[in-house]
């Protein structure tokens, strides 16, 4: 593995998409080489380097194309509004790939599942898979800010068209529908949920695992989670042996 470099360069393009939502996109044709749906970055704002929020923010890769590299961040704390509130032509702060991949299949029916900010990793996966899978994307939003272009978008807002948690959508959907294969990224109880739903189907489950990562390259061993079978299992770290793990080996009842 090529060593990681702690870069800072300009923001090549910086777009608001809501009140909660921005788009960051850095220009570097070397790193964009080596992404891989599913991986992620640690980014910052180098203004924040001398305050007590001073980590970096794991972001997932949200979308690659000519050398350039595009993050979605949701603004849910000092960090993160840092990030949020920066412009095209300010510098930023950033080393990466982290992590695993989403493996990769073709000529099969694909159900992506997200949940809040588990969004942005399965657009980029959306756009290596579409041209040779059948693909579905189903959502879950609290409210309509947190809504993204899917087939079907889960609230938890009453009078919407489908109110409640988007694994009533899946459900609806696997009843219809034969899937080969889910991907599934966001929060822990909904992929909790849709990991006891696809082992009911015999369906195999890729989940892309939500953890706050402190140091992000293995060392701190602060998002640990228990992997394995009932009586050979251990502790991996999502930084490091995922974000994607095979959802069926992730020992959920200990999380």
């Amino acid at each position: 593995m090529p060593e990681l470099t702690c870069k800072r360069s300009p923001i090549y393009r910086a777009s608001i998409i809501n009140s909660l939502y921005t788009s960051l996109t850095i220009n570097d044709p070397g790193l964009a080489e080596r992404c891989r749906p599913g991986q992620f970055f640690e980014l910052r704002d180098p203004a924040m380097c001398g305050s007590e929020h001073k980590l970096f923010k794991p972001i997932s890769i949200s979308m690659v194309y000519d050398g350039l590299i595009s993050f979605i961040i949701k603004n849910v704390g000092t960090g993160t509004q840092s990030l949020c509130n920066l412009h095209e032509g300010d510098m930023i702060e950033y080393f990466g790939p982290l992590g695993n991949e989403f493996p990769l299949v073709e000529n099969n029916r694909v159900v992506l599942v997200s949940g809040g900010i588990g969004y942005p990793p399965l657009l980029y996966l959306r756009g290596i898979l579409a041209p040779r899978n059948q693909i579905i994307h189903l959502h879950g939003a609290t409210t309509f800010l947190d809504t993204i272009q899917a087939e079907e978008n889960w609230l938890m807002e009453e009078g919407t068209a489908r109110t409640g948690y988007v694994t009533k959508g899946l459900e609806n959907y696997l009843n219809e529908y034969k899937a080969d294969i889910v991907y599934s990224c966001g929060p822990e109880p909904m992929l909790k949920a849709v990991a006891g739903m696809c082992k009911d189907k015999g369906l195999k489950n890729y989940a892309s695992m939500e953890a706050y990562m402190a140091c992000a390259v293995g060392v701190c061993h602060g998002c640990a989670i228990p992997v394995g079978t009932e009586d050979n299992w251990d502790y991996l770290r999502v930084c490091k042996e995922g974000p994607v793990f095979d959802a069926e080996t992730i020992r959920w009842e200990l999380l």
